[in-house]
């Protein structure tokens, strides 16, 4: 029986400093869906850039 090798993803580890509120709030949207923190931060990012462009702002949305 031949396993079916899983296809790698490449990632690269970082070191995010963010305020205490929306660490709380990523950290218990990922227990909710029991994903990690990672994955619900690079869900977001993929979300933001895809939506990029289509929104205008003058604000900066990640300043904080």
């Amino acid at each position: 029986m031949s396993r079916k090798p899983k296809k790698e993803v490449k990632v690269k580890r970082t070191t995010l400093v963010l305020p205490y509120d929306l660490w709380e709030e990523l950290k218990i949207e990922s227990i909710k869906k029991n994903k990690t923190m990672s994955q619900i931060i690079a869900q977001k990012l993929r979300l933001l850039k895809a939506l990029e462009g289509k929104i205008s702002t003058t604000e900066d949305p990640l300043s904080f």
